[in-house]
């Protein structure tokens, strides 16, 4: 016998009653069930592989289920082998584990469950207990007694007989094979402690024996057996199963696996076939055998190499994304070429919104492939992605295994959502379970630990999403071909509403057949007062919320406008949410605009400063709640500035009989970066020498203490909040100029960008009326290189 002391139940089972039926551990119980609830119950767990908790209800007990109503004492059975028989009703096989108390009844839906503390069997050495060895030897023999007076035990039961050493096992394979009354069935169950619970077998087979000596064996025939037709014992299906073991073995055969694979599961049938089906791993094994037999090893989907077709799908579904879907027509054009290509790992990394979970569905469609998709938010076990070892109670396969074999095919398009989001505590990691998934160079022979088997998911086209890149472990971002989704534009949004959103809407919430209109005033209304985001998610909640005002009015019989226009908006959706940041109305002292990327797009900053007299303590406050690089950059900006005394004729001592206030509102939202280092130079500059700063031009770029203009991210973004905000001239690093390719052509068309080297470049386009003492200590901007439309620095002003 194989006894696991280590498993663990969970504290939480879901429930099923059962009338006159005990199940003890070690036996397999198949029931027939009607109850239409009890039979989704039982086919959700036999298909998720969940434990159950199998319960005696009470005479005149009623619903609903309570722990007074219920016998106290009841067994956790896996579930397995659900199936229609040929008189059309609901069998399964039911195997005990433990026994198992109920501490509490809870209700899940109008599904029962119960919160139980488990009783597996405590392996207990025979020679530790001279009393319990003898009371095994003693009901040992009194068996053999009574199966000599009544029908032989079975081969097989006597042999497992012989090799149990532990007291209670033996003494529930005896009542197994008694079969006492329900009542008495029950009180063994309740006993918990194994020598109690043979005690009562010992009694019991004590009292048959002086039954059979008195005769009664005349009157009442064969009174020791396993019952012929009932479906509570070990061997009632042994035909059923030999035939299950035989079409699971053909198959397998028409599955043509390798060698070393076929070996192994040639391996495992023989032992199915050798065992019996009352042992505990039967079914565990059966279960393992089957799944191997379902796997689709050699199933593929036929892959669509029309790129024309496959092209036109992309763009029917997405607006956009040129790089994602260039990418995949690359992908179809060289599988074409080499269709033993192993699959890509692609990562698709952007803000909430900006499509990327419905770009994978689109891929899957274009290709021809089947969609899986899994959501990795939270994941915090290796065990989900790579399965459990078959060595513990419940183990299943991870949830990749699982996701292809419900697909039924080893090529589909497999999207591993919010990877960045992925846990990691004494479960284990699994992004370092991901390393092999994520390597199409491994990938080939992943291994799950429950099947312990090599699969190739080298024919999987991976897509991995992400909102940033930066929680990605290296090594399995290295892994990865990354493409960023930029943020759209106001522009894109108003062409993806007009093109997706408003239809979709329209038809999800009833109106297929109204048509209506949104003008362009109201579009940009919501796009500016009511959603502040990078993708176009809380824009068609917005739309969706217009819809179903109108899919009321509709049902009361009111008039539906035919077009939607601006001022309808604080009607239908309220008081506006958002206020569109607006640029400076003058150049003010100390002011400076700047740019920041955040998860939900760009936005421009007004970065402040004060300068205050007789203060004690350090001589710069920072508040506005910045992040530490945000800090250090300010004091990187002052420590610049300090060198540039001379030129600029500012006094020593300034420093230390004032203090500098630096604030940038709003003070709620967390900042952080290095980008906004030139715009804090600046805004220092202005106001220690008291010259006003151009309101009309932004401002991003980190500083170095030597004075150079090192580039930032997130120019697109920025770019656009900008221009969202009215200003149309930018300052940014040189190394910058190539992500404005980025952006769309009627933005660079409209804007001018100058692209800088060094802090003293910036200084005269944004304080054109500050000169230094000695010009030729200046950074000359004749060679400032402009992007878009040129403007000579000279006229900056």
């Amino acid at each position: 016998m194989n006894h696991n002391s280590t498993q663990v139940l969970p504290d939480r089972l879901k429930l099923l009653l059962l009338n006159d039926i005990v199940i003890f551990p070690m036996l397999a119980v198949t029931i027939t069930v009607r109850n239409s609830n009890d039979i989704e119950l039982l086919r959700e767990c036999d298909q998720n592989g969940e434990i159950i908790a199998i319960a005696s209800p009470r005479p005149n007990s009623s619903l609903p289920v309570t722990c007074e109503n219920i016998y106290p004492i009841g067994t956790a059975c896996r579930v397995s082998g659900g199936r229609v028989n040929q008189n059309s009703q609901f069998e399964v096989v039911l195997e005990g584990i433990c026994r198992i108390s109920f501490l509490r009844m809870l209700r899940v839906g109008n599904k029962p469950q119960a919160l139980i503390a488990g009783y597996p069997e405590k392996l207990l050495s025979p020679s530790s207990d001279s009393t319990t060895l003898m009371l095994m030897e003693s009901s040992l023999s009194l068996l053999r007694i009574c199966c000599a007076a009544g029908q032989p035990l079975p081969e097989l039961v006597t042999t497992m007989l012989d090799r149990i050493n532990h007291p209670g096992h033996l003494a529930d394979l005896i009542i197994i094979y008694l079969q006492p009354d329900f009542m008495t069935q029950s009180r063994a169950l309740a006993l918990i402690d194994p020598k109690d619970r043979l005690k009562l077998v010992h009694q019991l087979l004590y009292e048959k024996q002086k039954s059979l000596n008195n005769g009664e064996s005349q009157t009442n025939p064969d009174p020791l057996r396993w019952p012929r037709t009932g479906s509570i014992h070990p061997g009632s299906h042994a035909n059923s199963d030999n035939e299950e073991l035989a079409e699971i073995r053909q198959n397998i055969d028409k599955l043509k696996l390798e060698e070393p694979i076929r070996k192994i599961i040639d391996k495992e049938l023989t032992r199915l076939e050798r065992m019996n089906p009352a042992a505990p791993d039967y079914h565990n094994t059966l279960h393992y055998v089957e799944y191997i037999s379902e796997l689709p090893w050699r199933n593929e989907d036929r892959e669509n190499h029309d790129l024309g077709d496959a092209e036109r799908i992309l763009n029917q579904d997405h607006f956009g994304l040129e790089k994602v879907k260039e990418r995949i027509l690359e992908h179809l054009a060289v599988r074409q070429l080499n269709p033993d290509m192993k699959g890509p790992i692609i990562c698709l990394v952007g803000a909430p919104g900006v499509g990327k979970t419905s770009l994978g569905k689109s891929i899957a469609r274009a290709m021809g492939r089947k969609f899986i998709r899994i959501s990795l938010g939270g994941v915090h076990d290796e065990a989900e992605i790579r399965g459990h070892r078959r060595t513990y109670l419940g183990a299943m396969p991870g949830k990749i295994m699982q996701e292809i074999k419900r697909t039924g095919s080893r090529n589909p398009v497999f999207m591993l959502d919010e990877i960045d989001k992925l846990g990691r505590d004494f479960h284990g990691d699994p992004a370092s379970a991901l390393l092999e998934v994520m390597d199409p160079e491994q990938n080939s022979s992943f291994t799950d630990h429950y099947l312990n088997l090599p699969f190739d998911l080298s024919r999987v086209l991976f897509i991995a999403t992400a909102n940033q890149s930066d929680p990605i472990p290296a090594p399995l971002l290295d892994r990865m071909e990354v493409i960023n989704l930029p943020g759209y534009s106001e522009e894109e949004k108003k062409s993806i509403a007009c093109n997706y959103l408003i239809d979709r809407q329209r038809e999800n919430n009833g109106l297929k057949d109204e048509t209506m209109v949104f003008t362009d005033e109201a579009l940009d209304c919501i796009i500016d007062n009511y959603t502040r985001e990078s993708g176009v998610r809380n824009l068609e909640k917005m739309i969706g919320k217009i819809m179903r005002k109108y899919a009321r009015d509709k049902v009361t019989g009111k008039t539906i406008p035919r077009a939607i226009a601006s001022r309808s908006l604080a009607e239908l959706l309220g008081p506006t949410l958002h206020n569109k940041e607006l640029s400076a109305n003058s150049s003010s002292i100390g002011i400076v605009t700047g740019l920041a990327w955040t998860p939900t797009g760009g936005d421009i900053l007004f970065i402040e400063a004060a300068l205050m007299t007789n203060h004690k303590g350090e001589n710069l406050m920072l508040t506005g709640s910045l992040g530490e690089v945000m800090k250090e950059s300010a004091q990187t900006a002052l420590s610049y500035l300090r060198t540039l005394n001379h030129k600029y004729e500012i006094d020593e001592n300034l420093y230390e009989n004032h203090r500098i206030h630096i604030h940038i509102p709003s003070g709620a939202i967390p900042k952080d970066g290095p980008s906004a280092g030139l715009a804090l130079f600046l805004t220092l500059l202005s106001l220690i020498k008291n010259k006003p700063a151009d309101h009309k031009i932004a401002v991003t770029g980190e500083i170095s203490l030597s004075g150079r203009v090192l580039p930032v991210g997130g120019i697109k973004e920025k770019v656009l909040a900008a221009r969202r905000s009215g200003i149309k001239r930018i300052i940014l690093p040189e190394d910058n100029l190539k992500n404005l390719q980025d952006l769309p052509s009627d933005a660079r068309d409209e804007m001018i960008f100058f692209g800088i080297k060094t802090i003293d470049e910036a200084i005269p386009l944004v304080i054109a009326s500050l000169k230094p003492v000695r010009k030729t200590d200046c950074g000359q901007t004749d060679h400032i290189k402009p992007a878009g439309n040129y403007l000579p620095p000279a006229s900056v002003n």
